[in-house]
């Protein structure tokens, strides 16, 4: 079986045209994706999977990027392992994996423009009220957090639910947990064991789909080397970031991540 699935791997990656512009397009999108996980909560994730799709169709971007963002969370959770808050990862979690369900059900039978643009439209809301109330000097950031359980739950569901059918769900999440004010630490904690459990959870659903095939697995197996360096540098830039230029640069991103998803669905 092993020495099948070898000889069919080596098949793949001489068959597939690895050019230059190849290369280059596969370590921005993997790089961006990394940088953004481990430093900023996924923030600049969402710019991932459209720079790949420059290079590759849109299932098999899906595909490629599910094991490396696995991979990720892993190594993220490793780096962050001292700062999550289990209260709300729970919270995430049964809400994400409630949206996992849903967009499996109603992954064949989507209108993803709609989605796009409902999470798109929510995205820059979100960041424009919050440098609104930053003009207004009305930002603050706080030590004791009050949770609401309810948004929670809907804004995770969504969350999952947009991941599964874009691996968009990083904006939902963001539009739930940055009203929080947490410290910078706990936020990226937080949102690397949310994004592995949701992510995990993903792969039998997208086995069942048969979107996986050999192909998918050796490119990704050939942009693994990539996850390191991009994990590095985004623990790095967070270090040198206070709470204010954390947040300042996380809804920056939010907004990008919101017009990204609306050129992506209307042109």
């Amino acid at each position: 079986m092993m020495e099948f699935f070898l000889e069919n791997l080596f098949t793949t990656y001489s068959n597939f045209d690895y050019s230059v512009l190849f290369y280059l397009t596969a370590f921005l999108s993997v790089s961006v994706v990394a940088i953004s996980k481990s430093g900023f909560g996924g923030g600049l994730g969402g710019l991932g999977v459209p720079i790949m799709l420059f290079i590759l169709p849109a299932k098999i971007v899906l595909a490629v990027f599910l094991p490396l963002i696995v991979l990720m969370d892993l190594w993220v959770i490793y780096v962050w392992r001292r700062f999550p808050i289990y209260k709300i990862i729970l919270i995430m979690c049964l809400g994400g994996f409630i949206g996992q369900i849903a967009g499996w059900y109603f992954f064949k039978y989507l209108d993803d423009q709609t989605i796009l643009f409902i999470i798109a439209s929510l995205a820059i809301i979100t960041s424009l009220r919050y440098f609104k109330n930053l003009y207004k000097k009305k930002v603050t950031y706080k030590t004791k957090v009050k949770v609401n359980y309810k948004k929670g739950v809907a804004w995770s569901s969504l969350s999952g639910f947009s991941s599964f059918i874009a691996l968009s769900g990083a904006i939902p999440a963001h539009i739930f947990l940055l009203p929080l004010k947490l410290k910078r630490e706990n936020f990226v904690s937080i949102m690397s064991f949310y994004f592995f459990f949701v992510n995990f959870t993903k792969i039998p659903f997208f086995w069942e789909l048969d979107i996986f095939t050999m192909k998918t697995i050796a490119i990704t197996i050939l942009l693994i080397p990539i996850i390191p360096i991009g994990i590095f540098f985004g623990k790095w830039l967070n270090s040198k970031l206070s709470d204010k230029i954390f947040y300042h640069v996380t809804h920056i991103a939010l907004f990008l991540c919101g017009i990204n998803l609306f050129i992506k669905g209307y042109f």
